[in-house]
């Protein structure tokens, strides 16, 4: 058999994030660190989250499976586009269940209909988009969503929002983020920290359009801004600038509301993060 016929055999065999669904208790119990037993699985089988996370996988049938994903993964198959094509496939199965008419009004989307078709109307990170049972895509015009993206934005309509408490916490008060704090850290805070060290006066202008700023009279920093990610789900991020004299270097603390993880898993929220954080160097170089 041929290199590409051995690599051919393996894609038409490859696991996907539905095959260690079937193998979780579909509880949602949120003890591996996700809102949902499908997040997790998604986020196994490209890679991103360790299977051991999961404290009720059944032992013997978890050796198979561990081997056959640490091969795959090793091989470098395609596992994270096609792993993320088959989860929309079943999102996309699942938000055939939901009355989008009924649920517009909680989820802070305007009902329409599109050819005949249901579909919702919402805004993410300040970009207009439709979402129906087939598709996400722009309202008007511009870049389309990835995959991830399109996945975050299923969960947030099949999940439910709720009305935010008001209260405002770090991640380390969320159940079960002792394992996101170090990425939220790496991946965010020392980023945005290091990029507006000495550059405080140029965050008005890289907010704008994707957020606004705060005036926290309770809380001593030096700029905080507001960023509405999903109708129902906002993130505030607090600087606090370097003081030489002090020896304190630039600062940034990310704060959710005390109810955010009724409305997106611990993932996704990461990646929330990562979007915004993304935006906000990239108007540096702008």
């Amino acid at each position: 058999m041929s290199t590409n016929d051995r690599r051919r055999e393996k894609l038409d065999k490859r696991l996907t994030p539905i095959d260690l669904y079937k193998l979780t208790p579909k509880t949602n119990c949120g003890e591996c660190g996700f809102a949902s037993c499908l997040a997790f699985s998604t986020q196994v089988i490209v890679g991103q989250a360790d299977i051991e996370a999961c404290p009720y996988l059944d032992e013997k049938e978890l050796e198979a499976f561990k081997s056959r994903l640490a091969d795959q993964l090793q091989d470098g198959i395609g596992v994270k586009r096609e792993g993320f094509e088959k989860a929309l496939q079943f999102l996309r199965g699942e938000i055939l269940k939901w009355d989008f008419r009924s649920i517009a009004g909680g989820l802070g989307a305007e009902y329409l209909e599109l050819a005949g078709k249901p579909a919702l109307k919402l805004s993410y990170l300040g970009r207009q988009f439709v979402l129906t049972a087939e598709d996400i895509g722009p309202w008007d015009s511009g870049e389309d969503f990835n995959p991830y993206e399109k996945i975050l934005l299923y969960n947030y309509v099949i999940g439910g929002a709720v009305e935010p408490a008001g209260v405002w916490v770090g991640m380390e008060s969320l159940p079960n983020s002792v394992s996101k704090i170090k990425s939220l850290k790496a991946h965010c805070q020392a980023p945005l920290a290091r990029a507006f060290a000495d550059k405080m006066q140029n965050l008005p202008s890289a907010i704008a359009g994707i957020g606004r700023e705060l005036s926290l009279s309770d809380e001593k920093v030096d700029f905080a801004a507001e960023f509405q990610i999903l109708p129902k789900l906002a993130i505030r991020i607090l600087w606090w600038d370097e003081d030489e004299r002090e020896g304190f270097q630039t600062e940034t603390k990310f704060l959710f509301d005390s109810r955010v993880l009724a409305v997106l898993d611990l993932e996704s929220l990461i990646f929330a993060c990562e979007q915004i954080v993304d935006r906000l160097l990239a108007s540096l170089q702008s």
